[in-house]
């Protein structure tokens, strides 16, 4: 074959020739001195030399008819490669916002979890934007990257930017949201928080009244809450969601959708706020617009917390664990970089818990 000799031919001689025979023998299986000097393009005075060093190293071996065969000495080193698997060294990070707690706390997890296993971390604000998170991701691939945690901007638009880089065998492990075709997600179980809220929240309004939702990015995390919250109420008939609105996370939009939304509609007896930093805007608002009427959200935030201690109208928040689930990335990361298995059906979900006045007290909140 006179591609293969050439391509032999041109590197450092001694092992490229030997790596050649045993690539050789393992497409084709038994092999002659005469048909790997044919396949190989290399004369057979050197071929033996190699084929010689090959079986007293027992990575080769002659069957009984004197054709060359795989060694045991290949399986061994099989065998320890499985024992000593890889080890995660470098992993690529991006979060939409750095400046939101929530993210910052899961970072902070993430980068213990790394230090532990003596891997290197390069994190990265994607700043609200799903184009620069997908350049962020390529970037990731580009470098060389072990493995790529993804807290996404954008369930759905970063999609294939997360196939290209498992196509480039680079796994990614989506926390706190959901990609397709992530090859593991650690999420929050968001479908119970907005659940646990929602009959919170009917409970506070002895099952009747007007709500209204704001909403937040399009991601699964977010989608999931509205779900569990909307099946709660379906247990209250006398609830209605009158106003839904959708803001950014920050306690900016928070404010801005709530002082839209009241205006909209006065008698609101209660508002849902998909997370603390948006129910931190919407308690501002209130607070400037003399309305209280409770207000319920997911997190559990140490700013929830410290509001619900308050005896205000922020009721309750359904508390998430931002540096285990962070922690929980880089560890699935360093598994599948080492050849584990991933969770049942690649998904892990970690419960949330519900935070109200008659709790807080016990309570460690994070940020």
């Amino acid at each position: 074959m006179a591609a293969g000799g050439n391509e032999v031919a041109s590197r450092v001689p001694a092992v490229s020739r030997a790596v050649a025979v045993l690539d050789d023998v393992a497409e084709n299986g038994p092999a002659s001195l005469g048909g790997l000097a044919r396949r190989l393009g290399l004369p057979k005075s050197s071929l033996l030399g190699i084929c010689q060093a090959l079986v007293a190293r027992r990575l080769l071996a002659q069957d009984s008819g004197g054709r060359y065969v795989l060694g045991l000495g290949l399986a061994e080193l099989a065998a320890a490669e499985i024992t000593h698997p890889p080890r995660l060294g470098t992993l690529g990070v991006t979060v939409p916002d750095s400046e939101n707690p929530f993210y910052a706390v899961e970072v902070d997890g993430l980068r213990q979890a790394a230090e532990e296993l003596g891997a290197r971390v390069t994190a990265v604000d994607a700043g609200g934007d799903a184009g620069r998170q997908v350049e962020q991701l390529r970037e990731f691939v580009r470098a060389g990257a072990d493995a790529v945690v993804l807290d996404a901007v954008h369930s759905t638009e970063v999609a294939g930017a997360v196939a290209e880089a498992e196509a480039a065998g680079v796994p990614v492990i989506a926390v706190n949201v959901g990609v397709e075709g992530a090859s593991v997600t650690v999420t929050t179980d968001n479908v119970q928080a907005g659940l646990s809220v929602g009959r919170h929240l009917a409970t506070l309004l002895d099952g009747g009244g007007e709500v209204g939702i704001v909403d937040g990015l399009q991601v699964t995390a977010v989608s999931d809450r509205i779900v569990g919250f909307s099946a709660a109420l379906r247990d209250y008939p006398g609830i209605r969601v009158a106003a839904r609105q959708r803001g950014d996370h920050s306690p900016r939009s928070g404010e801005r959708v709530a002082r839209r939304m009241l205006a909209a509609h006065p008698g609101l007896s209660g508002i849902f706020a998909l997370n603390d930093p948006m129910a931190e805007g919407v308690l501002t608002a209130m607070t400037d617009l003399g309305v209280s009427v409770p207000l319920v959200s997911v997190d559990g935030s140490a700013t929830a917390v410290a509001a619900i201690a308050a005896g205000g109208p922020w009721r309750a928040t359904a508390a998430q664990e931002p540096a285990r689930l962070g922690r929980l990335a880089v560890r699935y990361a360093a598994r599948l970089r080492s050849g584990g298995a991933r969770p049942r059906g690649g998904v892990r979900r970690m419960p949330t818990r519900l935070i109200t006045r008659s709790v807080v007290a016990d309570y460690e909140p994070w940020g």
